[in-house]
């Protein structure tokens, strides 16, 4: 298992991680570093600037070993501070509300706020959390940091030039309300970067304490699992995309999964993953152009946006990685449909292909389904897509639920563009479907030449996750069947 520190913020300590670690606990070897003067190390002789710091965390991580850092606020600048030193022991670092813009005026700016008179005054919530933490100790730690910040912004570490030679893979993320880091100086760090990518969760504040430990988990799951992305430059945007295994003779089956209408590379879970291994196959899993970490789009959306997605960007990017192997292809929702539109136009490439919920045509249930999930984004229960689209979310959303729900999608029905497809599929739909009825499948079946239909019982929209280890046990056998 691979291992992930964490790094708590100035006037934190680790306890905050408390309970965010169990959240992680399952993908890393969670380990927790406490910063000098912090916490259980209040009483350090170690004197409290950045460079002395940055020497401590060395030392840390080399006992440690390799590990993914996740750096809050301070934490941050700690940890690419060190990977500038040397990056040995670093395999990626993520941090958050990260501030970088140090200068003597943004010290003597922030200072001013770092006293007992002007928190329990004017930020009395935030003052009563940081009194939880340290209790008397809170004032010398006020003191403590504000020297910090003082000799930090008289020698800053940080620079878009300075981190040119940081070679390993760097997430910058910022909450789209942080009132203390802005966008400008965290996307400056980014382009400067090698390796790294600037990502912004709109709804997101700065302080920890004020933060679900559920959200902060899932951001750092997110990012962390980004780290074993690559972009593909297409026509039409750069595609994030992930290689599972090796993908070695041209002869050999790719499975290549294509995602839902609000879908990405991690939304997909462990599925890709667990199907490849069962399968013996290697795979690629895609983010389309303004999905996930892939390029932003500003293109308007017409009934024919799915026939673009499968007929020329999934092409381009198959043009732009080179991919030579004949492709068994799973797609979910709008992904299965993609996987029906591209195998009709190019058999010859795809040895079979899984759709999981798709749609032919656009039925009364289909847009009935729709509503209610506007409902809920306008209740905010969906903020948490966020944290796989990021800035992205809110076109994306609506650039799904308007384009199905506008007149000249009302009678969208691809059954002429797939009436015939000779490639052997497998048409799975959970029984509860809120997107879609039993004629979805039917009609599939129908008018594809060696298709199969297959149905879940007590299942919903998304059977590869609700429905795992039957899902992949079906798909398993339609490959033995039609493919081995």
């Amino acid at each position: 298992m691979e291992k992930l520190i964490l790094i708590h913020g100035a006037l934190g300590s680790k306890s905050e991680f408390e309970k965010i670690v169990p959240l992680l606990s399952e993908e890393y070897e969670v380990i927790t570093y406490e910063i000098p003067h912090h916490g259980k190390l209040m009483d350090s002789a170690l004197t409290f600037e950045i460079n002395s710091l940055v020497t401590h965390f060395l030392d840390f991580m080399k006992s440690t070993g390799p590990s993914y850092v996740y750096g809050f606020s301070l934490g941050g600048y700690i940890a690419l501070s060190a990977a500038l030193k040397d990056e040995t022991n670093f395999k990626g670092i993520v941090t958050q509300g990260t501030k970088f813009n140090w200068t003597k005026d943004e010290a003597d700016k922030e200072t001013k706020s770092l006293n007992v008179e002007f928190l329990s005054s004017k930020a009395e919530g935030f003052y009563n959390y940081l009194l939880d933490l340290h209790g008397d100790y809170l004032p010398e730690l006020l003191r403590k940091t504000a020297h910090f910040m003082i000799s930090l912004g008289e020698n800053p570490i940080i620079s878009k030039k300075s981190v040119e030679n940081i070679t390993i893979p760097v997430r910058l993320t910022r909450g789209g309300k942080d009132r203390m880091v802005t966008q400008e100086e965290t996307f400056e760090i980014s382009e400067g970067l090698q390796n790294g990518h600037y990502f912004e969760i709109p709804n997101m504040i700065h302080p920890m304490g004020f933060i679900s430990p559920k959200h902060i988990a899932r951001l750092i799951s997110i990012q962390a699992g980004s780290f074993h992305y690559q972009w593909a430059s297409t026509p039409f945007g750069k595609m994030t995309y992930q290689v599972i295994g090796e993908i070695q003779s041209d002869s050999k089956p790719v499975v290549l999964f294509l995602h839902e209408a609000i879908g990405s590379i991690a939304q997909w879970q462990d599925f890709p993953k667990n199907l490849c291994e069962q399968l013996l196959l290697p795979g690629i899993v895609i983010s389309f152009p303004g999905y996930g970490f892939s390029e932003s789009e500003k293109k308007i959306r017409n009934a024919k946006y799915l026939h673009e997605f499968a007929l020329d960007y999934l092409p381009a990017f198959i043009e732009a990685i080179q991919l030579k192997n004949p492709l068994l292809i799973i797609g979910h929702s709008d992904g299965g449909t993609n996987a029906l539109l591209y195998s009709t136009k190019h058999p010859s490439n795809v040895k079979g292909i899984v759709t999981i919920a798709a749609h032919y045509i656009n039925e009364e249930e289909t847009k009935a389904g729709i509503q209610p999930a506007i409902d809920a984004w306008n209740e905010k229960k969906l903020k948490g897509l966020e944290f796989f689209h990021g800035a992205k979310t809110e076109r994306l959303f609506f650039a799904w639920a308007n384009t199905w729900l506008q007149p000249d999608f009302k009678d969208w029905d691809i059954s002429e563009d797939i009436k015939g497809n000779p490639v052997p599929a497998l048409i799975i739909q959970g029984s509860n479907d809120q997107y879609g009825t039993d004629q979805q499948v039917k009609g599939i079946v129908d008018l594809l030449k060696n298709a199969e239909a297959f149905f879940i019982e007590d299942c919903g929209h998304a059977p590869q996750l609700e429905k795992q280890d039957e899902v992949i046990a079906k798909i398993n056998e339609f490959i033995v069947k039609w493919i081995r």
